[in-house]
Formats: C-alpha cells, sequence, structure tokens
C-alpha cells in the first residue's frame, strides 16, 4: 500500500479513536446532567442550525478536496483555486448568516439564546480550511487540530455543564471551540500556498461545479437531519434526545470506519485524474473490506449487548432506547458502505449519478418519517426508516460503481468478516451467564471480543488486516 496513504490513515485513525474516546466520557455524564428534554432541545436547534451551513458552505467542501488533489503537485495552481474556493464559502457564509439573524429573531425566539450561541459557527466555517489540507493529502494537520478540540471541548464540559440549564453553556463550548480550533490550522496555510489576487469572475468560475456538489449535500441533510426535526415537531424533543443521543454514538463508531476512506479518497481522485484506474479498482476494493471488518463486528456487538449499553451509557432514563439501538445496529454497515461509494462517485467525477441516489433517498425518507410519525411509532419509526433509506442509498451507488466492483465482492467480502464476527455472539452469550454485575459483564464483552476478533483475523493470516497493522508496526519497530 501507498506509503503516503498508510501514514494519513495513521494520523486519521489516531484522531478518530480520540473522537470516539472522548465521548465515552462525556456523553455519560452530559445525558444524566442535562437530560433528554434539554439534549432534544439542543439537537433540536443544532439540526436547524445545520441547514444555513448548507448555504454556508454549498458543495465546497467535496468540490475543493477533489480539486486540490488533482493539482496538488503544482503551488501556483492550488494557490489560486484555494483563493477561488475561499472567498467563494466567504460570500455565501455572510449571506447565510444574515438570513440566520433574520430567521432565528423572527421565528425562533422560543429558543433564541441556543441559536445565540450557535452564531460562533459562522465563524468556524469561515476559519474552516480543513478541505485544502485533505485535498493535498496532509492529514497530520486536521489530525492534530481536531485532537486538540475534541481534548478542550471534553475538558470544559466537565468543568462548565452543573445542570439542565447549562444547555445555552454546552452550546456555546461546541460552537467556540470548532471557531478557535479552525483558527489554529490558518497557520499552517503560509508553507502551502502563496497569496494570488483572484477577480470576481474567477471567485465565481467553479459555481456550476460546486453547485453540482451542493445538491446532494442538501438531499443528505435533508434526511439525516429533517428527521430530527420532525420528530421534534410531530412528536416531542424527549424522543428527539433518545434518537440523538443514539443516532450519536452510532455515527461516532461509524467515524473509525471511515477514517480509512477519508484518506483514500484524495487518492483515488488523483489517481483517476491520472488515468491509472487499475489503482482506483484496487483501492475500491481494499475500502469496501475495510468497512465489512471494522463494521460486522460493531454491527453484532451492539445486537449482543445493546441492552446493557444503553442503561450504562446514557442512564436508566434511556430505557426506552434500546429497541433504538437494536434498530441502528446495521447502520454501521450500511451508512459505512454508503459514505465510501458516495465519496468515490465524488472522487471520480460521478456527482450526477451521487446526487441521484441521495435525492431519491431523501424523498423516501421524509415519506416514510411521515408516514411513521402519523401512525404514532416516535424514534423507533424513525430509526426503522433511517435503515431502510440508507440502505436504498448505498445500492443504488453500488449499481453506479458496478464497473469497478463487482457484486461478487460485497458477498466475499461480507462472508469473510462474517464468521469472524459470530464469535461475538457465543462470547457475550457466556459472559450474560457468568457474570452478574452489568457494568463488568458489558466492559469484558467489548474487551475480549475486540481481542478475540483481531487475533482471529492474525491467525487467518488475513491480507488486508495486515496491511493495515503494517504502519503501526513498523512505526513501534522504529
Amino acid at each position: 500500500m501507498n506509503k503516503k496513504v498508510s501514514l494519513n490513515y495513521i494520523y486519521n485513525l489516531i484522531y478518530q479513536i480520540i473522537s470516539v474516546s472522548l465521548p465515552i466520557l462525556t456523553v455519560p455524564y452530559v445525558s444524566r446532567v442535562l437530560g433528554p428534554n434539554e439534549l432534544g432541545k439542543y439537537y433540536y436547534v443544532t439540526s436547524i442550525v445545520t441547514y444555513f451551513g448548507i448555504i454556508a458552505v454549498l458543495g465546497t467542501v467535496s468540490f475543493g478536496q477533489r480539486e486540490i488533489a488533482k493539482v496538488q503537485q503544482d503551488i501556483k495552481l492550488r494557490s489560486k483555486l484555494f483563493w477561488e474556493i475561499y472567498w467563494f464559502r466567504a460570500f455565501f457564509i455572510f449571506l447565510s448568516l444574515i438570513i440566520y439573524i433574520v430567521f432565528t429573531f423572527f421565528l425562533y425566539e422560543k429558543y433564541i439564546s441556543l441559536f445565540l450561541a450557535n452564531m460562533f459557527t459562522f465563524l468556524a466555517w469561515l476559519f474552516d480550511v480543513s478541505w485544502y489540507f485533505q485535498g493535498v493529502e496532509n492529514f497530520k494537520v486536521t489530525a492534530v487540530r481536531n485532537s486538540l478540540v475534541k481534548i478542550i471541548i471534553t475538558s470544559l464540559i466537565f468543568v462548565l455543564v452543573k445542570n439542565p440549564s447549562d444547555v445555552f453553556i454546552y452550546t456555546c463550548i461546541y460552537s467556540v471551540a470548532n471557531m478557535f480550533g479552525n483558527l489554529t490550522m490558518l497557520p499552517y496555510l503560509k508553507q502551502e500556498i502563496v497569496f494570488i489576487k483572484v477577480s470576481f469572475k474567477n471567485i465565481f468560475s467553479n459555481t456550476r461545479e460546486i453547485l453540482e456538489l451542493f445538491l446532494p449535500v442538501v438531499a443528505i441533510q435533508l434526511y439525516s437531519v429533517l428527521n430530527k426535526i420532525m420528530l421534534g415537531a410531530m412528536s416531542n424533543t424527549i424522543q428527539v434526545g433518545f434518537f440523538s443521543q443514539i443516532y450519536t454514538v452510532v455515527n461516532l463508531a461509524i467515524t473509525l470506519i471511515y477514517a480509512f476512506v477519508a484518506v483514500l479518497t484524495p487518492r483515488i481522485a488523483f489517481l483517476y485524474n491520472s488515468g491509472n484506474s487499475l489503482k482506483v479498482k484496487y483501492y475500491t476494493r481494499v475500502a469496501i473490506g475495510n468497512v465489512y471488518m471494522m463494521g460486522l463486528p460493531m454491527m453484532v456487538g451492539s445486537l449482543c449487548v445493546g441492552n446493557l449499553f444503553v442503561p450504562i451509557f446514557f442512564g436508566t432514563s434511556y430505557i426506552k432506547a434500546i429497541p433504538i439501538m437494536y434498530v441502528m445496529s446495521f447502520l454501521f454497515v450500511i451508512i459505512g458502505m454508503g459514505q465510501l461509494l458516495g465519496s468515490f462517485l465524488v472522487a471520480i467525477n460521478r456527482q450526477r449519478q451521487y446526487t441521484i441516489a441521495v435525492s431519491i433517498t431523501a424523498v423516501v425518507n421524509i415519506i416514510l418519517n411521515y408516514i411513521v410519525l402519523k401512525m404514532g411509532f416516535e424514534a423507533i419509526g424513525v430509526s426503522l426508516v433511517t435503515v431502510i433509506s440508507e440502505l436504498l442509498c448505498t445500492l443504488i451507488q453500488c449499481y453506479y460503481l458496478r464497473d469497478l466492483v463487482e457484486t461478487k465482492d460485497y458477498f466475499k467480502y461480507f462472508l469473510h468478516y462474517l464468521s469472524p464476527s459470530i464469535i461475538i455472539i457465543a462470547l457475550s452469550l457466556i459472559l450474560k451467564v457468568l457474570i452478574r454485575s452489568n457494568a463488568i459483564c458489558l466492559i469484558f464483552s467489548v474487551i475480549l471480543s475486540v481481542a478475540f476478533y483481531f487475533i482471529i483475523l492474525y491467525i487467518k493470516d488475513d491480507v488486508l488486516f495486515k496491511e493495515l497493522i503494517s504502519p503501526f508496526i513498523n512505526k513501534f519497530n522504529k
């Protein structure tokens, strides 16, 4: 495997591990201190703020990462492209901020304090240049910055959030910390680009291509965020709290799966632009194997110990969320695969097909959510609709990438990693019989399952597993 890809994977994986580890400390604490109702308000407001983020950044993240990757070896071309994208983003961030101020002061007076706290988020978007560093395949800068932000956020939550009324402080911590975190990346740009004055015409010269990537962003946010808004409007904020907390934990775990995909996307864009189709096919298949290798044990594990995990991790007030955990367990594989295939479609300039996939999914998601909420199924219904919608999106993307990946490849990797995942079922059943304490049983189930799973892969001489751990072994030996 390419050395640059391996090193970037190490940096990104370390960051993702930190991203997952720190919420293990904060989520149980916040779930108990703020409670499902106040957390529901937080998620409801931030879901609305997310829509302004769509207007603010449009499709510049995917476009910037892909286009910078293509010209990463030419400092003048990448500098010119950077300034065109940056000023384009700045224009729309300012525009969305004006709309946001009018919107919140006149239509959402009930949650005005939380909306005010989120105004720092607009500055965070303005200072965000992570798309550039991902484009030049420098994941060290983003990994260090993001890790620092996560540590600061975690510390401030424990120091400042003490009771349910601190939901305003909780919101401020995230928006302000992200703003300062993005600021820390700016000094690194001095070594990467030169200042190039770009005309107003040049700033908007990429509008058509950016808008092509904006459409799928809208569609994705429509079905990934609107479900919380619909749940809050047609049910209550407690149900939003149940759904959002489980969904957050699932997404945190999925970031470990996506760590490999994230570093491959700019590499595939570069290889595809260079006409190296064989390498593109190779990396695509490797990434699919990685999704199954990481996602299947997560899915099986959640199904086995979900009834222990939810009350221990979130608190006894979240017991009704256990069925939601079971339903969302399937997202480890489904979303992991969907994010992978979507990223690759964009990387190889097939954004039209990507747009079709997520647009169909958005329409289906909204219709099904309305039906289940009208029927009174609340958060569990929305969870089931989320799984169905994500599965539909993934299947459509599979169809559009059939020339790169054959159907048999999906089944081959699935069956290959399913057999060692089954050991988790046996372990959890045995431990539930032997250990009476739920907390101790959960801890031993997780530790032993992970250990046995990777030991089995090592004994089986799994090629993908050994390729992924080889950079760590080499670093350790050095």
